[in-house]
């Protein structure tokens, strides 16, 4: 089975980000991405966790209107992001490990005709997450309650937060630029451990 992170792997920039900044222009949400990026500052300067800060961060959920809508929208906005080398590559038991939360994955999910999915397990109606946003080892973590680890033949990412799930892939790969692959190992011998 190939396994595929997804922002900056098979899509190019983060879907969040991109998720925020089109929130921003809708009317009564014009705050939303400013917030986001105040909580993001939290995280980075290692003031808050992740968790904590994205269910701060999706908070606005809970006056929300027609979300589902709003996905569908948004998605018609960022289908040209999928990066060619994926849509090529893709097979149907692809299955995308991303931190973003699954409700927002799910649309895209479709899109790609691929229903292996894991990702954080958000409530879309509150943002509250159930366990850990799933990045780093919580992603291993999330991975476990779906699928067996030593079933993951070719494992890609563009980050080394994901070390914890690429050590139990029988071959890991990095992918960088729009479409460079290189042996993940390799590649991390003298690459920066982003």
């Amino acid at each position: 089975m190939n396994v595929y992170d997804f922002d900056e792997t098979v899509f190019t920039g983060d879907s969040e980000d991109h998720f925020f900044a089109y929130l921003e222009k809708k009317p009564g949400f014009r705050l939303v991405n400013w917030k986001y990026k105040c909580y993001n500052f939290l995280v980075n300067s290692k003031l808050m966790t992740k968790t904590k800060a994205r269910q701060h961060q999706y908070a606005f959920l809970k006056r929300m209107e027609n979300l589902e809508q709003t996905l569908e929208d948004y998605w018609d906005t960022q289908i040209k992001f999928m990066k060619p080398w994926y849509l090529k590559a893709k097979r149907d038991d692809d299955i995308i490990a991303s931190a973003t939360p699954e409700f927002l994955m799910v649309p895209i999910m479709k899109r790609l005709r691929l229903k292996n999915l894991v990702a954080t397990d958000m409530d879309p109606k509150t943002g509250k997450i159930n366990g850990e946003f799933a990045a780093g080892p919580y992603k291993v973590d999330a991975y476990v309650k779906k699928f067996k680890l030593e079933d993951m033949d070719n494992f890609y990412s563009d980050s080394y937060v994901d070390n914890d799930l690429a050590v139990h892939a029988k071959h890991a790969f990095v992918v960088y630029g729009d479409d460079q692959i290189a042996e993940w190992n390799e590649y991390f011998k003298t690459h920066k451990k982003k």
